[in-house]
């Protein structure tokens, strides 16, 4: 066994102890390294277990984090392993002042061996563990942070325990950081990281540190968040651990792409080999405490779209077990055995072997991965036999919006050619939509408008945009159409009987134009598709939840499934709304001739036209032709009565858009930017 340099220094009001050089602790700021690997362990382990603890301390022969398990009532028992005696000799003499004489308390069971070798005794099972390893700067020292090192560690831990790494630093050593994360996933511990900046390790150049926090049995966000910190805790809080959980992007971007599972101890000294340029302390920071961020944020990462956040795999297997541990498996059994001269000899034989194999499959809180083939084979058996006894039922979720061939399903398109129906999308999955999504597959924010309405109660209507039958036409929640103007910030009301020109700003219309009857039924008729798109969803979501419901209090997909399909509920009966006011006559009165457009005349925007290359006419609600004075007086034909400044902004706005939109040497820009440039003379 190599022998290391202990060496201990005094610093003003304490100590600083060394090994080969390297810090291990100063007395000043040591309860920011040991409270954050040992409490959040502790506490995670009580919040699981409501019994005493039994706790294994590997490394940590200075009795510090000791100190802190033994600080509470809850840890019963507390072995402590460290091969070193040198350490452990000082842990029980010079460290007591610090430790507080954790190494004699009668908890604790202290041995002088190999970690590795305590590992493979067997023996009780651990409802938590930590590892405080020295900096591995050799393969011995290396050979602690493996796959198969932490396999071990896992292997002697209890269903849903939980174990404490110290690691490296994330920022001096991102890929070594990140390997060791992906090694700990690797062996189905599946890793939470955390960076606590210690002053004494910083003014040593050692940058932040970094930890992990592990279970066989995922870490939810919300257990993350319960964690509470009582006797032993001086800086640790609420607050303090959730500053912990978040690392530097930029590490993360640095290291993560070059990581990799370390299967050897030689893997991990080559990443700490690496000559890395120092990473700057500053810089966005990554919230590990939310799932769904890092989901987002390892999505975008170069290098990695192959990386999956290691929280999806256990999630699903536990959800995936918790729902076949709810299921009447006699009762499945039995009548699938029913069935046997329906299903082939085979079958019938994986049957009854899966009734004989059936209770060892689903002990343990969450399978081994040599077991994992027998997961698969139970939901595969599950769904054939719903799509035997249900057709459709099993594969109902989800479905293509273009048939072909004879029998084909309704294709269902949009107004505009190649568009698809956009149900289903992961916007609808919220607990409300506030997003609306075009054609173009994008999202965008809904919008809140305050509009004058004849059968609005008081006159004004609140609503919101939250549908887009095309990338500017837009249904909102109480069944109105909008027609968007490009990047404007104008809309029009579009109603059978008009087009009532709007500012998103301001409650009462600008103008109101005479309504495109063309627009209006290619509107009708996008809407009615629509629906149809809706209930055919409906009905496939229907057919799945029907199936699937019973595993909603255990799978947050279904759970998104159920909220999608009242989502689309809800947009279908918007749509409803809105074909009822499309198909609406436009009153009793006889009927408005259509306006006398001449042939030749530009059109801007619906009821907005430039004729001769040099007028800008309106199409009024009652089909007037009018004249706007852009040129002067003298140009006009059908004047204008008044012009307003907000309907002058309109017209300029549509202008400038239609402008941009044409080539350089298109007469027609020339044309629009002489009537721009008359307007801005004045």
């Amino acid at each position: 066994m190599n022998r290391h340099k202990l060496e201990l220094r005094e610093v003003p009001g304490g100590h600083a102890f060394y090994i080969d050089g390297s810090l291990q602790f100063d007395s000043r700021d040591e309860a920011l390294y040991h409270e954050a690997l040992a409490l959040p362990a502790l506490a995670l382990a009580a919040a699981r277990f409501k019994r005493p603890l039994h706790a294994l301390v590997l490394g940590g022969g200075d009795g510090l984090a000791l100190k802190r398990l033994l600080a509470g009532s809850r840890v019963k028992s507390a072995d402590l392993v460290d091969y070193d005696p040198g350490v452990l000799e000082l842990g029980r003499t010079e460290f007591a002042p610090y430790n507080g004489g954790s190494l004699a308390d009668p908890r604790a069971k202290v041995y002088t061996r190999d970690a590795r070798r305590h590992l493979a005794y067997k023996g009780p099972a651990y409802d938590f563990a930590l590892a405080d390893f020295t900096f591995p700067e050799d393969l011995a020292g290396c050979s602690l942070f493996t796959r198969s090192f932490f396999s071990a560690v896992r292997s002697r831990l209890a269903a849903g325990g939980v174990f404490a790494l110290n690691a490296v630093s994330p920022d001096r050593h991102p890929a070594a950081f990140w390997s060791v994360y992906r090694t700990l996933a690797a062996a189905r511990l599946y890793p939470r990281p955390l960076r606590v900046s210690i002053p004494s390790f910083s003014a040593h150049g050692y940058g932040d540190w970094g930890m992990f926090l592990a279970s066989g049995r995922p870490v939810r966000d919300e257990e993350l968040s319960a964690l509470r910190f009582g006797r032993g805790a001086s800086w640790l809080n609420a607050e303090t651990f959730r500053e912990t959980l978040r690392l530097r992007a930029a590490g993360l971007e640095r290291g993560l792409p070059l990581s990799g599972v370390i299967k050897k101890p030689g893997d991990l000294l080559c990443l700490l080999n690496l000559q890395e340029p120092p990473l700057h302390q500053g810089g966005a920071l990554a919230d590990f405490g939310d799932s769904a961020a890092v989901r987002r944020l390892m999505a975008g990462l170069p290098g990695v779209c192959a990386l999956g956040w290691p929280q999806l795999s256990p999630e699903w297997e536990w959800r995936l077990l918790e729902t076949l541990r709810r299921l009447d498996w006699e009762s499945f059994l039995t009548e699938l055995e029913g069935c046997a001269q329906d299903l082939p000899a085979h079958l019938l034989a994986d049957l009854r072997l899966l009734r004989e194999k059936l209770p060892e499959l689903l002990k343990g809180a969450v399978p081994d991965s040599g077991r994992a083939w027998q997961i698969f084979a139970v939901l595969m058996t599950l769904l054939v036999f719903a799509n035997m006894a249900y057709p459709d039922n099993a594969y109902a979720k989800g479905y293509s919006s273009h048939g072909s061939g004879s029998g084909a399903d309704l294709d269902i398109t949009f107004f505009m050619q190649d568009r698809r129906s956009p149900f289903h999308h992961p916007a609808y999955q919220a607990a409300d939509i506030f997003l609306v999504v075009p054609p173009s597959g994008q999202p965008r924010p809904a919008e809140l408008l305050r509009y004058r309405a004849p059968d609005a109660p008081a006159g004004v209507k609140e609503d919101r945009l939250w549908f887009a039958l095309a990338d500017d036409a837009y249904v909102s929640r109480e069944g109105e159409l909008f027609y968007g103007l490009g990047p404007t910030k104008y809309l029009l009301h579009a109603r059978p009987d008009s087009f009532a020109l709007l500012d998103k700003q301001l409650p009462e219309p600008l103008f109101e134009f005479w309504p495109e009857p063309g627009s209006v039924q290619n509107s009708l008729g996008a809407v009615e598709q629509h629906v149809q798109a809706a209930d055919k969803a409906l009905a496939a979501y229907d057919k799945w939840l029907a199936w699937a419901s019973p595993a909603a209090a255990v799978s947050g997909e279904i759970r998104a499934n159920a909220r999608e399909a009242g989502n689309i509920g809800r947009i279908r009966g918007s749509l409803l709304k809105a074909a009822e006011r499309l198909r609406a006559a436009p009153g009793s009165a006889a009927p408005v001739p259509a306006p006398a457009v001449q042939p030749g005349w530009q059109r801007l925007a619906p009821g907005l036209y430039l004729a001769d290359e040099a007028e800008i006419t309106l199409l009024r609600k009652d089909g007037a032709i009018l004249s706007y004075p852009f040129l002067g007086e003298r140009r006009m034909t059908y004047p204008l009565q008044t012009a307003t400044p907000e309907l002058d902004a309109y017209v300029a706005a549509v202008l400038a858009w239609r402008s941009s939109q044409l080539g350089p040497v298109d007469p027609r820009k020339a044309a629009l930017e002489v009537l721009l440039e008359a307007r801005s003379k004045r």
